[in-house]
């Protein structure tokens, strides 16, 4: 797939703690954003992609109350009930397939409105076996988390420093809901949670809904449009019981990013891609998440990080917008990191811009313990 696919707008509803808009508001905010970004009137648009769950937006079928304010009303309309990213693959295919030539995407999350997130996630659980033993998003990240730190000797100043500098670049993002830095031993002595991970490394749940417009290769010149190109993708998911999986180790998001770097014509991840947007769940994921996607070698995520590699001023940038550990819209985090890495291309990040930017990287993951499925996108700038 060589340039046959482009993103040409994007549009986000701010993310935050707890919106006081209605959800359908957000919706909308972040869907006619994302028009009015790529010029284009809903009118254009043939095809509509949306992601949300159900459980999260509080009513079953939700998409019969989201649709019309996420610009589907009398359009082709198909909804996954995955993260974010997962709507961007199906736009794509949609598009690769001739089905569609102009797709709107949008995700939401507004889980203030939720009593409980945790009973939602449990939902999530095999319901004979783990569902009644406590088995929440939290304590399956942390399972996951605490099995890669017992295989590869992980120390906890790594995982806290990860933490550090995700948060440091929030700073400089205008958009980030929590743009306060923290230091090592803040984190170090934050309460445990759920072993391994303490309460700062935990994303914070937060509001927010983001778009973009995808066009065919067609339809792109046909607008004269200055495009971001999709360059490639890849999914995977692993096993469904968690005890046939491989815990310490992201096996689906390796799988993702081969599949993503073929399509896209990529060999050496580290010296090709300029920036990275992670889904850093947790700290230990996104630790997890550099040795998946061909970054360093297995085990060695924490000598690439004290070796300054994801820094701003690294080899390769990773989260410059903050990540998730910023805050987290729960079902479209990886959609925004879609959208941030256009925004690193186009040169519209602002603040948080890294500069000489052609070729980015965005990760969306999804599932209970955040590793069983992962999706990855290759974004690239014209010529």
């Amino acid at each position: 797939m060589r340039s046959s696919v482009a993103i040409i707008g994007v549009g986000v509803s701010k993310i935050e703690k707890s919106k006081p808009q209605r959800l359908e508001e957000i919706i909308f905010e972040a869907s006619y954003a994302a028009l009015t970004d790529a010029g284009v009137s809903r009118d254009e648009i043939d095809g509509v992609v949306t992601a949300a769950c159900d459980e999260i937006d509080g009513r079953i079928i939700s998409s019969m109350l989201t649709a019309a304010p996420a610009g589907a009303y009398l359009k082709d309309e198909i909804k996954v009930t995955d993260e974010g990213s997962y709507a961007v693959i199906l736009g794509a295919l949609r598009i690769l397939s001739g089905v569609s030539n102009l797709v709107l995407v949008t995700s939401w999350s507004k889980s203030s409105d939720v009593p409980s997130l945790t009973n939602v996630t449990k939902m999530g659980a095999e319901p004979f076996f783990h569902r009644d033993v406590g088995i929440t998003h939290i304590v399956a990240t942390a399972i996951r988390a605490c099995s890669y730190k017992e295989k590869f000797q992980v120390d906890e100043e790594a995982a806290a420093s990860i933490v550090v500098k995700n948060r440091s670049n929030a700073v400089l993002n205008i958009s980030a809901p929590l743009r306060k830095e923290v230091s090592l031993e803040e984190v170090l002595s934050s309460p445990m949670v759920a072993f391994p991970l303490r309460r700062l490394h935990i994303p914070p749940e937060a509001d927010g809904a983001c778009s973009l417009v995808l066009a065919s290769k067609s339809k792109v010149r046909e607008l004269g449009k200055t495009p971001i190109w999709l360059k490639g993708f890849g999914w995977s998911t692993e096993e469904y019981s968690v005890g046939q999986r491989m815990p310490g180790e992201l096996v689906s998001l390796s799988q993702a990013s081969k599949n993503a770097y073929k399509m896209a014509g990529i060999s050496n991840p580290l010296k090709e891609i300029d920036v990275a947007e992670i889904h850093d769940i947790s700290p230990y994921h996104e630790l997890m998440a550099y040795e998946a996607l061909g970054f360093c070698s297995k085990g060695e995520a924490s000598k690439f990080l004290k070796a300054g590699e994801p820094y701003r001023d690294g080899s390769v940038p990773v989260n410059p917008s903050g990540g998730v550990l910023s805050g987290n819209p729960i079902f479209c985090g990886g959609l925004f990191r879609v959208v941030e890495a256009y925004l690193q291309l186009t040169g519209k990040a602002k603040n948080h811009q890294i500069s000489n930017v052609r070729t980015a990287l965005a990760h969306g993951t999804t599932a209970l313990d955040g590793g069983q499925e992962n999706a990855v996108f290759i974004l690239e700038k014209e010529g």
